[in-house]
């Protein structure tokens, strides 16, 4: 039946964990709060190794808000520098990725080198009386460490290790990488009208295959589809999804959608003919291992309603001309700018937010239970969902249910 207003802004009838309130999407102070105690504090990949294979090359990126560059150091070591001169903080680093001997500030030409020294001060006797002195006018470096080829990095240098943050949720894609020599050959980038959570929420809730006819036809056609468990992280908030408790996989049948095959061809080490595996990492990075390539889906918020996603595609190094375009067309069918499943993410996430900024949805329903046994659950259940937001819960010291501890109308 219809709700009336008291109805609707009331809290749905179903236990506090189940539901989240709209405004952790679209609520600036908490966004302003995310930034500071959340997204700091976490570990946040960067790239994958092959974006940065010699010394000198680099990429330039943000984290909320700060400016910052990665680089591949002498000793051949991957660091991260905020890319602001210690002199007026300009941008010292202003193209968003190539090669460099030392990184020159453009504003006075203060020099620093691959490691953040600095290397040069115009007309240095000016700073005798005064200072600063080179060596103590270095960039600051961000801690930086990498793991099965992808780079992440973290502002808060009394987080745990990068491995011990990832824990057990490494078994899903540590042996694949292991196996394969991989290399980036996609990278775009989508700006959305939309929160980070909603973005990333959605390559976790497999509830929104149904709304992909892509996935209608090949995921959700699978006889095993159901029987494939998710697992659970509960200390660092991580979910994986892998093979079955027999150790079967699930196979993904491709054939099923018209005018494709079954990728049975230029499978990666480690993966069966079809085979999907999926890892997600608190707080917004998924990682895909599907049959033939690799994705690594990560996005970059720039306010509440601004999120740019960014994808890439891992292919393998050294091999023919002929096979990477294979593999291309398989990554991008799927993924990518102009695949089926990209754009109506993208659709997802906007409609939803146009609805939560606005006051017509109320509160978002995470309630979807499908139990196996072991505290293991079926793919479409809301377990994960409701892990992120005990997690988010934890870092931010209020409920995602009521984060701005407001009466309701039943009160």
């Amino acid at each position: 039946m219809p709700r009336t207003a008291e109805e609707f802004l009331s809290p749905p009838s179903v236990p506090e964990d189940c539901y989240v309130s709209s405004s952790v999407y679209t609520d600036p102070d908490l966004y302003a709060e995310e930034e500071e105690k959340l997204l700091r504090r976490t570990w946040k990949f960067v790239c994958h190794v092959s974006e940065v294979p010699n010394i000198g090359d680099y990429r330039t990126h943000d984290w909320t808000g700060v400016p910052l560059v990665t680089v591949r150091s002498p000793d051949k070591k991957v660091r991260t520098f905020v890319n602001s001169c210690s002199h007026r903080g300009s941008r010292v680093v202003r193209y968003p990725a190539g090669n460099m001997k030392h990184m020159t500030c453009f504003f006075h030409l203060w020099e620093y080198d691959l490691y953040g020294n600095c290397t040069y001060q115009t007309r240095d006797e000016g700073y005798e009386a005064h200072g600063p002195t080179k060596e103590q006018a270095g960039l600051r470096e961000v801690r930086t460490d990498t793991f099965c080829g992808l780079v992440f990095m973290n502002f808060d240098g009394n987080a745990v290790p990068l491995r011990e943050y990832i824990g057990e949720t490494a078994t899903a894609f540590e042996s694949i990488f292991g196996e394969n020599d991989f290399e980036i050959f996609h990278l775009n980038r989508t700006h959305m009208k939309g929160n980070w959570k909603a973005w990333f929420l959605t390559n976790c809730d497999f509830y929104h295959e149904w709304g992909h006819q892509v996935n209608r036809s090949t995921n959700l056609t699978s006889p095993d589809y159901h029987d494939r468990p998710w697992r659970l992280n509960h200390a660092q908030g991580h979910g994986y999804t892998a093979r079955k408790l027999d150790n079967e996989p699930f196979v993904v049948q491709y054939k099923n959608y018209k005018g494709w095959k079954n990728r049975d061809g230029l499978v990666l080490r480690g993966l069966q003919p079809g085979e999907l595996v999926l890892t997600d990492l608190f707080p917004n990075t998924s990682v895909f291992m599907r049959t033939t390539c690799v994705r690594i889906n990560h996005s970059t918020p720039y306010g509440p309603d601004h999120t740019v996603m960014e994808e890439r595609g891992l292919g393998i190094k050294g091999e023919s001309e002929a096979d990477r375009r294979q593999r291309a067309k398989e990554f991008t069918q799927v993924w990518g700018p102009y695949s089926r499943n990209g754009a109506e993410d993208v659709a997802f996430v906007e409609e939803s937010h146009r609805c939560q900024e606005f006051g017509a949805n109320k509160y978002d329903v995470i309630s979807r239970n499908e139990p196996i046994g072991d505290g293991l659950q079926r793919p479409q259940s809301d377990a994960y969902v409701r892990l992120f937001y005990d997690k988010w819960g934890d870092y931010m010291g209020r409920p995602a249910n009521n984060p701005k501890n407001l009466m309701t109308a039943a009160e």
